[in-house]
């Protein structure tokens, strides 16, 4: 097994995305902090550790922001390391889509109900007029 681990550009983005939400979480860590409740300090608990892999996996080779270019990234963390980080992200994201599938599918059925009704009028629209214009 190679240890060179080498990621697209397309998911180094959509991974570096997802690592950018996770920063959300600061202004909880910080109000949390100042807290002697015992729930209070296991949540500031997860959400260090979770920052903490966070920036491991950005500095570890993914880099900060979203530089020019289509090129692939090479990952420097040690594979172990890169592993256990990985596959929690991965554990998160399952666990966030089970979570919002349910949304997900109403807005989906949403969308396509959308799209089935502008289809209808376009449909009338052109047999009316022969052509569509858009509204003003």
């Amino acid at each position: 097994m190679s240890e060179r681990i080498i990621v697209s550009r397309a998911h180094r983005d959509a991974l570096y995305a997802e690592l950018l939400l996770a920063l959300a979480e600061v202004p909880d860590l910080q109000e949390l902090s100042g807290s002697a409740r015992p729930e209070d300090i296991e949540r500031c608990e997860r959400i260090g550790r979770r920052l903490e892999e966070v920036f491991r996996l950005i500095q570890g080779g993914l880099g900060w922001g979203y530089p020019e270019g289509d090129g692939a990234v090479e990952l420097t963390l040690p594979p172990d390391e890169l592993r256990r980080i990985v596959e929690c992200q991965r554990r998160l994201l399952v666990i966030q889509q089970e979570a919002n599938q349910s949304d997900r599918e109403d807005t989906q059925a949403e969308w396509d109900q959308g799209e089935e009704a502008r289809s209808a009028c376009t449909a009338v629209l052109e047999q009316i007029a022969g052509e569509v214009t858009s509204c003003s």
